[in-house]
This record gives structure tokens, C-alpha cells and sequence, in this order.
């Protein structure tokens, strides 16, 4: 079978194709982080991109240190006020906020990884 007959598809062009690479890399051809749309073009973009990460590794950092301040906060509140009526609701409204504080930690942390 002849297949050269299908104008334009032999020209394609293949520069926007990603390669995402899973170790550290200077390389700035062709490279992806994360996700396809985060696509590095130059070295300008690679550097605004391993700032972009900087930041974002910042910010777990900074979820994580506001999850421990809000359990020492509540730790320090449980000692402060000793037993109260209504300490059951209290206790389970901060083992949610916890929860979801750890939620979103892992999550945040899976999408690091």
C-alpha cells in the first residue's frame, strides 16, 4: 500500500511534543513539567519554572507549619478551658478541620511527587 499520498501529514510538526523526564534535568528542549500545558520552551522558562516550583514546595511547607500551629492551638484551648457541656461538638469539629488539613497535605504532597 502507498501511503504518500496523505498530503501534510508527513510535515508534521513534532517541536511542541513533550518529554516529561522524571530526574533532574537542565535540558530546555522540548520539556514538560507536570502536566503538558507547563511546557518549557527556553532557558527563561525553565528558570521561571524551577522558581514556580520553589514556591510551591513553599507553600506545602506552609500548610504543614499552619496544621501544627492549629493542633497546638487546639491542644493549648483543651487545657485552658478544662471540661465543658458542649466539649463533644467542639472535639469533633477540630478532629474535621484536622482531617481535612491532613487531606489536603497529602494531596498537596502527592501532587509533589
Amino acid at each position: 500500500m502507498d501511503h504518500g499520498g496523505h498530503a501534510g501529514h508527513g510535515d508534521m510538526d513534532m517541536g511542541d511534543k513533550c518529554s516529561m523526564n522524571m530526574l533532574f534535568t537542565w535540558d530546555t528542549k522540548n520539556l514538560c513539567i507536570i502536566f503538558p500545558q507547563w511546557h518549557v520552551r527556553g532557558t527563561a522558562s525553565l528558570i521561571f519554572s524551577l522558581l514556580a516550583i520553589v514556591a510551591i514546595c513553599a507553600g506545602y511547607e506552609a500548610l504543614r507549619e499552619a496544621a501544627r500551629r492549629y493542633e497546638a492551638w487546639t491542644d493549648k484551648q483543651d487545657e485552658i478551658s478544662g471540661p465543658r457541656r458542649n466539649q463533644v461538638e467542639v472535639s469533633k469539629r477540630r478532629r474535621l478541620i484536622k482531617s481535612v488539613l491532613y487531606g489536603i497535605q497529602n494531596f498537596y504532597a502527592f501532587m509533589l511527587m
